[in-house]
């Protein structure tokens, strides 16, 4: 009897392990699949990965495949497992800086012109200076707003 019990005991057991680490490989294949559809967009473009151990790696990120992200480091590839990395960080482009200058020349056309309707009769100078005060806030609003590094969290 004894012999029967401790049979079903091992069979039992064993059934449930193999449960778990099917279950594990399920949350691990999804874990990977969401990792290559949230950096599917970044492949070809310079970014940061920050790791879990507090360091960090800049490169070129080449691929993702079988869980690894894959940087070009000075002509080098170099494999990373996307289970070491906490985040990615982008840095700011060209588009970016362009659309800081875009809304610094907005509001700068608009201070301008809400000088020219506000001071009547008043000198070009204090409107050059109320346009060069607006479009310095532009350009604020407008860093702030766009010229920030982007940093994506790995689920």
């Amino acid at each position: 009897m004894r012999t029967a019990l401790f049979i079903m005991l091992n069979i039992a057991l064993t059934l449930c392990g193999m449960g778990m680490t099917q279950e594990q490989r399920l949350s691990e294949s999804a874990r990977n699949m969401r990792i290559q559809k949230a950096v599917h967009d970044l492949i070809g473009k310079n970014v940061t990965l920050n790791f879990k151990e507090s360091e960090s790696r800049s490169g070129l990120l080449v691929r993702t495949a079988a869980g690894e992200l894959v940087l070009d480091v000075d002509g080098t590839h170099e494999q990373y497992p996307a289970s070491r990395v906490r985040s990615l960080t982008i840095r700011p482009g060209v588009s970016e800086g362009l659309l800081v200058v875009l809304s610094s020349i907005l509001v700068g056309g608009f201070g301008l012109g809400v000088a020219e309707l506000s001071f009547k009769g008043g000198s070009r100078g204090i409107e050059a200076g109320v346009g060069a005060v607006f479009a310095l806030i532009g350009g604020w609003i407008g860093y702030e707003s766009f010229f920030q590094d982007i940093e994506i969290e790995l689920p």
